[in-house]
């Protein structure tokens, strides 16, 4: 296999790459924290956000058993996206987050986001994702061929570069841009409050951390955290620094 088999690597590799990353440049005028929580983690990622943003706007609220509830019954207002809407809508009896994001109006929104992402270039379509992933599982199992027949210390770096362009997320190079640069922006706080405003933004960049930190017991009980993530959150909001509580309504935010 040799030199023409460690081409065949690189060539494969290149080609993930490409089909993963590109375009060059992409379009982020006008995107919404979810959509920025799209870019970073996915469809799933904006509907947590959406939800966080709905939270403390007041329309929605979680009640028994981390079920989420609407809290107010006239809408969720005229500058939101289509995914707040259909989860607003969703909220008209009390729902887990695993069933809001199954429901059919709210699965609609979630692959509008995912359609507005890969059109505006911020993430990999679904389409270029699965050629990419063939291409780095080729170059992957040729590395592996090369390291068990002939050079172990050639064949197995390849073979973990593919591995690691196998498993890299569906941003393309603007998309890791922006989130770079607004994560630049928008540190997460130390001593500072942050407002709500700000929160979703913050939520959007920097996922289970910001809401460990800023909405720990909302994001406990809401089932926004993993297990452990959650029992940490929940303990810490006992000694909460913002001085607010998580559940409380919008007037309450307002000191934040």
């Amino acid at each position: 296999m040799g030199s023409i088999g460690v081409v065949c690597v690189v060539a494969g590799l290149v080609g993930a790459g490409l089909l993963r990353w590109l375009p060059i440049r992409g379009r982020t005028d006008g995107l919404p924290a979810a959509g920025v929580a799209g870019v970073r983690g996915g469809s799933k990622a904006a509907l947590k956000v959406a939800v966080v943003e709905l939270h403390l706007a007041g329309a929605i609220d979680v009640g028994r058993l981390g079920r989420l509830r609407r809290v107010v019954h006239t809408g969720p207002g005229r500058d939101v996206t289509s995914l707040h809407r259909a989860a607003w809508t969703a909220f008209g009896r009390d729902l887990s987050l695993a069933d809001v994001a199954a429901a059919p109006a709210v699965r609609r929104a979630r692959e509008e986001v995912r359609a507005e992402l890969v059109g505006r270039g911020l993430r990999c379509g679904q389409a270029r994702l699965t050629m990419a992933g063939l291409l780095a599982l080729a170059a992957g199992g040729t590395g592996v061929a090369i390291a068990a027949q002939e050079a172990f210390w050639v064949g197995v770096p390849l073979a973990v570069l593919s591995l690691t362009v196998l498993c890299a997320p569906a941003r393309t190079l603007p998309g890791r841009k922006l989130l770079r640069e607004m994560r630049r922006l928008h540190p997460l706080p130390g001593a500072t409050p942050a407002g709500p405003e700000e929160i979703g933004v913050l939520a959007a960049l920097h996922g289970r951390r910001a809401l460990r930190l800023l909405l720990p017991e909302f994001a406990a009980c809401a089932g926004l955290l993993s297990g452990r993530a959650a029992r940490e959150a929940v303990a810490r909001s006992e000694g909460d620094s913002y001085g607010f509580s998580a559940l409380s309504g919008p007037g309450d935010d307002e000191g934040v």
